[in-house]
């Protein structure tokens, strides 16, 4: 590759890992102040812009749109975050979707949505479980959510983009092309199976709201990683520089 083509490599393997850290920071817990401030951030927005841009450049219009949207959102964030009456309001709403079984209930896990029946530790959180100690990967959730909860999924994913994107500036294309392989293997595995019913549901629950807003985005995000990780593995596995 010329040195132009590695800088955009280098720069999607980034925006990547860091997306992938919101969608964590946003799924994973009620809001806080300074929580928004990360996600309203100028480098959050900035992030989410390239990656519409890089869904439109491969004909992805409508997946440019939904992130587009998200960006827009993203830097709204930062007016509740200052705003005691703001963050209250969508500490509500998390507590009403993820963390109080009811009407308005939307389970963030894997299992319910697999099995055939709506309970925890189900045998695909056994796979999950396996996939993390393959990386030495743990969590500050462990303990406190099940360990196919989508916040842990995706700081798992993140911290495997944080890892690809350091041996692709290493210099080892190969080894980046290995862990990108074995996240495409993972979302497969534990993201394709249930996120779009996740975000079907969180949809109708909360209509127009930042959850349901947030959700479209991260299902727009995978879909467009996913071709992302897809290349990689065709270029057999680590495109040569």
């Amino acid at each position: 590759m010329d040195e132009s083509t590695i800088e955009a490599q280098a720069m999607r393997l980034a925006n990547r890992a860091y997306a992938y850290r919101v969608f964590h920071i946003a799924f994973g817990a009620e809001p806080s102040s300074d929580e928004l401030r990360v996600l309203a951030s100028p480098e959050t927005v900035e992030a989410f812009r390239f990656l519409a841009e890089t869904a439109r450049e491969e004909g992805s219009g409508e997946g440019a749109q939904t992130l587009t949207a998200a960006a827009d959102l993203l830097a709204s964030l930062g007016a509740h975050a200052e705003d005691a009456a703001g963050v209250a309001s969508l500490k509500a709403s998390f507590t009403r979707l993820f963390l109080v079984p009811g009407a308005s209930f939307v389970h963030p896990w894997e299992s319910p949505y697999i099995g055939k029946e709506v309970m925890l530790f189900q045998e695909s959180t056994l796979d999950v479980r396996h996939r993390y100690a393959a990386y030495g990967f743990a969590a500050a959730e462990f303990g406190h959510f099940p360990e196919d909860h989508v916040s842990m999924m995706l700081d798992f994913l993140a911290h495997l983009s944080s890892a690809a994107f350091e041996a692709f500036g290493d210099g080892n294309d190969e080894e980046a092309g290995r862990i990108l392989a074995d996240q495409r293997a993972f979302v497969a595995a534990h993201l394709d199976t249930w996120l779009p019913a996740f975000v079907e549901k969180l949809c109708e629950q909360d209509a127009e709201g930042t959850y349901a807003r947030l959700a479209r985005a991260l299902r727009a995000f995978v879909e467009l990683d996913k071709a992302l990780m897809d290349a990689w593995a065709g270029a057999c596995p680590n495109p040569a520089r």
